[in-house]
């Protein structure tokens, strides 16, 4: 439901607002704010609404910033559409109109809409100043970091209006956090309102979007042609991967290349004179990526016009440039291009997906994305001779050989024309994306899929606006473009993670009562603006269905643990917190706090096999955080002949039993970690969270990374060793890492088997130091370590020293571990095992053994004998 909204200051019931748009004005009058709402959700309207309320109170000027002159017109007929003041009033400035001219209008206009470059430039000429304007909106405010104009404006402004309030408007301020606390930071935003697409107020207004992938195969004749430059690019990643600067394992990405560049760098400026050959190397290898990823992502025509232009640059192309374009290689591939028609199957499935569209509503606009202008071009050429299509380009301004741009009188012809029907195809490149107002277009064609998150959201946006649209998504089969999507979607999704962990951080303004600032607003028909928001929020607020009892089932309590992996409430309490249910209840007024530890602690083993039998198999049971559920490293540990349990490991990768925590990171995840300062928190936190806790490193060159000294590593290692305890093993790779994992399990089942209650208990007491034992446990264990020491009684035989519990338990203990070190030996079985414990119990005793003794037990070799002697002794 949506009402028409009275203002001063607006056109009398000319704006529709629906609840969750005059929440956002709300919370925008209150203080500076990150707007976020999904495109097509009417970001415009909330806008105008606080411009005319700040206009009202404060007086002053309004100031809107658009990044592209087509958004700036767009904007500028919204504001004089929606306003009352005079249209001489709401001006827009670009940089097509002169300096000169400029001040003028600065002195004379209301509200000014203009690029931030334009602000930028003149606020620092002198020809105007922020400190009247009561209002600054930024469009499009996730481009507001860096050296960015917007940014510099919003610096601007914090320094000539101290305390001015802002409103910041995006559909995607991006997914890293510290990008958007730098947008908040440069911009002095204080409120964050964000509303996913899923959020209840937003939900009933939503109109269907349909978002598919299209996987299209690469023909034959385009594959043949790129085998040659993908040898090439291998040839020259193997060299980089020798001498340290390329280190991602797999096939060869554009990140990888980006980060061997970075490495060489940092080499050249240590001075090491191979660098310079590698960086030539790495500029050719970027170079054949983007060469092999247009051929076999774009197509002939745009790979044709690029060659065509390459070597070309004149003075300001470098010479490796020139150099490339030179080669006989890429020479032989101009030639075989300059005979061949277009014969990508991505330009075939526009051209279909378009007659389709077209032949079912002939009255439909269609938005082409591509990433390219020439790939632009050869759409509109290939999309001239189908039936109902009307296709009209729409690129920058920027002219180049070949390829003339559009200005911005002719960007908003094409617009117009889109718009009224005299063309319904719309071929655009990344100008396009952002902002532009088609309220009509049914279809959305993505020529490639874009790795970006906030380039994704704003050409889907582009459909959907006010009815159902479908967006196809076309992805070469075995290229770039999957890598591309697969990081789009998870980069989407982890946006609204990120938006909400920077919200909670900054905390923002002080709550007032909701409707608070809309007292200016009013319901055309009568109605206050604040009344209607609350009895909307009412109407559309979640609601809890508790008509029907949830069925509980109470599990038998002998048959529950401590451990229970299907128990949630367990596995979200902190470890040695005990919950409600460990309290007498009238169902079951016997239980009491004190026997859920008793349970695990008394018995364990007896738990183990009572309460959850061990699998088929040896019984070995590892548990894998669940980011590594589905990777190689639990299939390796299946293959190993482990059990895998997938759980979430608060800290680490893998747990063994209690005791046992690992870590696992690849070489280049360590050396990425020490950079960014995480890895001695990661320690700290690893370590504090299990007795035993182990780093294993994967990979073989860990001191080859060019961005760190080998010295800083060996430091590392030392600390992280030395200092924190942390047990670090090496591992060249999966593989082996799950060898060492399974070895390791299998000692700790085997080592815990063999020990008795009263060994348990002491050995959690040694990990636990600062679990406290209950009155019993220390008195027994207490007595019986004072008759160990020496106070025999010989009227109280329990508490001699060789029958007493705690010197059965060390006994057995000690017999435990000898038997699992026995049994990793290779060629020795659990039945040799015991005929050598038979003659010596304690590893102590079996290494002061003679080597003819130790041959002298039955089935055991001189080879094997004098290998373990070897072993005991050191050698």
């Amino acid at each position: 439901m949506s009402e028409r909204i009275d203002h001063e200051l607006l056109a009398p019931g000319v704006i529709e607002a629906r609840a969750y748009q005059l929440s956002a004005v709300d919370h925008c009058l209150s203080a500076s704010t990150l707007l976020v709402l999904p495109t097509g959700m009417g970001k415009t309207p909330v806008e105008i609404m606080v411009l005319a309320e700040r206009l009202r109170e404060h007086g002053g000027r309004g100031l809107m910033l658009a990044p592209t002159n087509a958004l700036v017109e767009q904007h500028l007929a919204d504001l004089q559409r929606f306003l009352t003041l005079d249209s001489d009033a709401i001006v827009g400035l670009t940089g097509s109109t002169p300096p000169k001219k400029r001040a003028s209008i600065w002195g004379a206009a209301r509200v000014v809409v203009a690029t931030p470059q334009v602000v930028r430039n003149d606020v620092q000429n002198g020809l105007t100043n922020l400190a009247d304007v009561a209002l600054l909106i930024v469009d499009e405010a996730h481009r507001a970091t860096g050296k960015h104009a917007m940014a510099q404006v919003g610096d601007l402004f914090a320094e000539q209006q101290p305390g001015g309030l802002v409103l910041a408007a995006t559909a995607s301020p991006g997914h890293v956090e510290a990008e958007i606390h730098e947008v908040c930071d440069r911009l002095s935003i204080i409120n964050i309102h964000a509303r996913p697409p899923g959020d209840a107020l937003l939900a009933p207004y939503a109109t269907g979007l349909e978002v598919n992938d299209v996987l299209v195969e690469v023909p034959v004749e385009l594959r043949e042609l790129a085998k040659p430059f993908e040898t090439w690019l291998v040839r020259i990643v193997d060299r980089q991967r020798r001498l340290g600067y390329y280190t991602r394992q797999g096939h060869v990405t554009a990140g990888g290349l980006q980060e061997a560049r970075i490495r060489i760098s940092a080499a050249i400026g240590r001075g090491e004179s191979i660098a310079y050959r590698a960086a030539k190397d790495n500029a050719i290898a970027m170079r054949l990526s983007n060469l092999i990823s247009c051929l076999l992502c774009q197509g002939v025509a745009a790979t044709r016009e690029t060659l065509a232009r390459a070597g070309k640059g004149g003075e300001d192309e470098s010479a490796n440039a020139r150099e490339f374009a030179a080669d006989s290689r890429i020479d032989q591939l101009r030639q075989s291009l300059a005979e061949m028609e277009e014969c990508h199957s991505k330009v075939t499935m526009v051209r279909r997906m378009v007659r389709r569209q077209l032949k079912s509503s002939p009255k439909s606009r269609i938005i082409v994305f591509a990433n390219l202008r020439d790939t632009v071009e050869e759409i509109v050429r290939t999309l001239g001779d189908v039936e109902l299509a009307l296709p009209q380009r729409f690129v920058g301004q920027t002219s180049r050989e070949g390829s003339a741009g559009m200005s911005q009188k002719v960007q908003l012809e094409s617009l117009n024309a889109f718009r009224s029907g005299v063309s319904n195809v719309l071929v655009a490149t990344s100008v396009g994306e952002e902002g532009l107002d088609v309220p009509n277009a049914d279809l959305v064609i993505f020529y490639e899929p874009v790795g970006s998150e906030i380039r994704t959201i704003q050409r889907r946006g582009r459909t959907g606006r006010q009815r159902a649209g479908t967006v196809h998504v076309l992805i070469a089969k075995d290229t770039r473009d999957e890598g591309a999507r697969a990081s789009a979607k998870h980069r989407e999704e982890r946006m609204h993670r990120s938006i909400q962990q920077v919200r909670r951080k900054r905390g923002g303004a002080p709550v007032r009562a909701e409707g608070a600032h809309l007292t200016a607003f009013s319901i055309a028909g009568g109605g206050s603006a604040s009344a209607f928001l609350e009895s909307e929020s009412n109407r559309l607020a979640p609601v809890l269905d508790d008509t029907v009892a949830p069925e509980v089932v109470l599990t038998p309590e002998p048959a529950r643990t401590r451990r229970d992996p299907t128990d949630i409430a367990d596995r979200l309490r902190p470890r040695g917190q005990a919950g409600l249910d460990a309290y007498p209840s009238a169902e079951n007024p016997g239980r009491m706090i004190i026997d859920m530890p008793l349970l695990a602690a008394e018995s364990l083993v007896q738990s183990l096999q009572e309460e959850a039998p061990l699998p088929e198999g040896d019984g070995v049971v590892v548990t894998v955080d669940h980011r590594e559920g589905s990777s190689a490293l639990a299939a390796r540990l299946r293959q190993e002949g482990l059990t895998v349990e997938i759980a979430t490991l608060p800290v680490g990768d893998v747990r063994i039993g209690d005791r046992i925590l690992i870590e696992r990171k690849g070489t280049r995840d360590f050396v990425d970690s020490l950079l960014d300062g995480r890895l001695l928190d990661q320690a700290t936190r690893l370590v504090g969270a299990a007795p035993r806790a182990l780093l294993i490193l994967e990979g073989a060159d860990i001191y080859q990374h060019r961005v760190v000294h080998g010295q800083a590593i060996m430091g590392a290692l030392a600390t992280l060793t030395l200092d924190y305890g942390l047990s670090i093993i090496s591992a060249a790779d999966t593989a082996e890492t799950a060898r060492f994992i399974a070895v390791s399990a299998r000692r700790e089942t085997r080592m815990l088997e063999h020990l008795s209650a009263a060994a348990v208990r002491r050995l959690r007491a040694a990990d636990h130091p600062d679990r406290a034992l209950d009155a019993v446990e220390t008195a027994a264990i207490g007595a019986a370590d004072a008759v160990v020491g020496g106070a025999f009684d010989p009227e109280n035989p329990i508490l001699d020293a060789t029958t007493s519990p705690l010197a059965e338990a060390r006994r057995v203990e000690a017999n435990g571990i000898t038997r699992a070190m026995l049994e990793q030996v290779p060629g020795i079985g659990p039945a040799l095992a015991s005929r050598i414990l038979e003659r010596w119990p304690t590893m102590a005793a079996l290494a002061r053994a003679r080597e003819e003794d130790i041959i002298a037990v039955p089935g055991l070799s001189v080879a094997l004998a004098s290998q373990i002697v070897r072993i005991l002794r050191g050698d």
